[in-house]
């Protein structure tokens, strides 16, 4: 069980200056990657995105990689550039009366620094991927520790909801013995207008209408199915999205035969509890 929202950083110490990676992330229905590094190391962009997919399924993830204190990273004077310059500046200065060149003018320009010639990937190749692994374990496991901090929730969010089933057992049974009494007369006289007196048992009629033990039943199953899954370390957010639909349309069935306010009362206290299952499940990878 792991969450979608995590940080993690890692500094690694190279030959010069060092290498220093940022992970972040937060929610997300499918895996949104986004990526900033040197100019310099975009030919490792396509390996570093692989790592990546390979530790994440879904989440909203930014990935920094920064390069510091490395010589052959500083820009170039364009100092070809800044002679041209300079000489048409002063061939022209006096006819034009232009002020003398300054740095901010020349710095204006475009190209004024030139990126810096580096093999920087190929030298840091190894030591990028290394760090690369280093800072998705440290990733995983501060996403452990957060989905370890929604099982509680999970557990208790649980519990209510078998009780809750519980009661409404209880209630469907006593409401099982009210309601042919209260309509055992209607029934009776619904059948004789429509000349079915004898054929169709009341009885009948009035268990098929308000039974709920078969939505009660599968209720059960997912409940159980869902404690197997908390129990195994096993609970991911698209899982648990179905299993909370699930739930639902057994709960809207229940609720739609409801006729003892209790059983209302249970069936809309077990909907918020199932809410607030479904919202903090969506943090689930």
């Amino acid at each position: 069980m792991k969450s979608m929202t995590a940080f993690a950083e890692i500094v690694q110490p190279l030959e010069a200056g060092q290498l220093r990676l940022t992970l972040r992330s937060v929610n997300s229905k499918a895996l949104d990657l986004s990526l900033r590094l040197p100019p310099a190391l975009f030919p490792l962009e396509a390996a570093l995105r692989s790592k990546v997919r390979g530790a994440a399924q879904r989440g909203k993830l930014d990935l920094t990689v920064e390069v510091q204190d490395e010589p052959s990273l500083e820009p170039r004077l364009n100092r070809a550039l800044l002679r041209s310059a300079a000489k048409a500046w002063q061939e022209d200065a006096e006819w034009l009366h232009l002020p003398p060149l300054t740095a901010d003018a020349f710095f204006r320009l475009p190209g004024a620094w030139l990126a810096p010639d580096s093999n920087l990937a190929e030298r840091l190749e190894a030591k990028l991927l290394e760090g690369m692994t280093r800072v998705l374990d440290a990733w995983n496991e501060g996403r452990r520790r957060e989905a370890e901090r929604l099982r509680p929730f999970f557990t208790e969010g649980l519990t209510r909801l078998q009780k809750l089933r519980d009661r409404l057992q209880a209630e469907a049974q006593a409401q099982a013995l009210e309601l042919p009494g209260l309509y055992r007369q209607r029934i009776e006289q619904l059948l004789e207008d429509a000349r079915l007196s004898g054929q169709l048992p009341a009885e009948r009629l009035l268990a098929e209408r308000q039974d709920v033990r078969e939505e009660l039943i599968r209720l059960s199953a997912h409940l159980e199915d869902f404690a197997e899954r908390l129990g195994k370390d096993n609970l991911e957010g698209k899982a648990v999205d179905v299993w909370c639909q699930e739930v639902l349309r057994e709960l809207n069935t229940t609720g739609s035969k409801c006729k003892r306010i209790a059983m209302t009362r249970a069936v809309m206290e077990a909907k918020g509890t199932l809410d607030q299952i479904r919202e903090q499940a969506a943090n689930l990878e």
